[in-house]
């Protein structure tokens, strides 16, 4: 069966800021990155700050082109002139549920703009009614504007955006971290159940290996621009071979701990 992802000798680099004002330094943000992300496997991308984990999703999503190396899509080469069929069969759910909720809209329009963009066949209306009820929200707020709801409640509205085109692979970039715990252990026990209930496959970017355990069968760990570990999540966790995996197991056994 053909990858859902997969990475060959992936580089990235970029210039920053120097010593002057004037100047500009090289930075490697991924350095010949090889991963693959088999069909029906929910993967959770984890790393400490600056491990490269956000760019390699920009690639994956073909937002960036790669300096060197290959993206590939089910098989076919993706980049940001060619996305292929990656706008279709993927959905997106950012760190900020207002990068993908227009303030100006009412939700129930930003839910429905994936289904229209990508001329989806159907009852709009019924389809945002159902994707509201289906992350715990009444159906009748679909009128309301984003700066009505609380962080929950957006994130919540911009995970029904996600599935609205019911793709096949549900992205997200850190999803949770920007709501409280309460509400999110509510958030990931829905997409967990939304997942199975749709068969959707998950492709995670997060710092809490909690969350990457509870959702994902599957964990690649980056550091310094480099996949170091990849395996079965729990195998993984439970038998580290890289430094940099049993200094994320360290750092999380340190705070429960303190």
């Amino acid at each position: 069966m053909t990858a859902t992802f997969a990475l060959d000798g992936v580089a990235r680099r970029y210039t920053v800021p120097g010593d002057r004002p004037w100047r500009r330094v090289p930075r490697t943000a991924l350095d010949g990155v090889d991963l693959t992300v088999p069909a029906g496997r929910d993967l959770a991308i984890v790393g400490a700050s600056g491990s490269g984990k956000s760019t390699l999703l920009r690639l994956l999503l073909a937002l960036e082109a790669p300096d060197a190396g290959t993206v590939r899509f089910r098989g076919d080469v993706v980049t940001p002139r060619n996305p292929g069929a990656l706008r279709r069969d993927v959905g997106v759910v950012a760190q900020d549920p207002g990068s993908s909720l227009d303030p100006r809209l009412p939700v129930g329009a930003s839910i429905r703009e994936p289904l229209e963009c990508l001329a989806v066949p159907g009852d709009h209306g019924a389809r945002v009614a159902e994707l509201l009820d289906a992350v715990g929200l009444d159906p009748g707020v679909a009128d309301r504007r984003p700066a009505g709801f609380s962080g929950g409640e957006r994130q919540r509205i911009a995970l029904a955006r996600a599935l609205a085109a019911r793709p096949a692979v549900l992205v997200g970039d850190e999803p949770f971290s920007a709501v409280d715990p309460t509400t999110r252990g509510r958030l990931v026990t829905l997409v967990g159940d939304l997942a199975r209930a749709s068969g959707t496959q998950l492709l995670l970017v997060t710092h809490d290996l909690g969350i990457a355990q509870r959702l994902c069968a599957d964990v690649a760990v980056l550091d310094a621009g480099r996949v170091v570990e990849t395996g079965p999540v729990d195998a993984v966790f439970a038998r580290p071979t890289a430094d940099a995996t049993r200094a994320l197991l360290d750092a999380v056994l340190r705070v429960s701990v303190g």
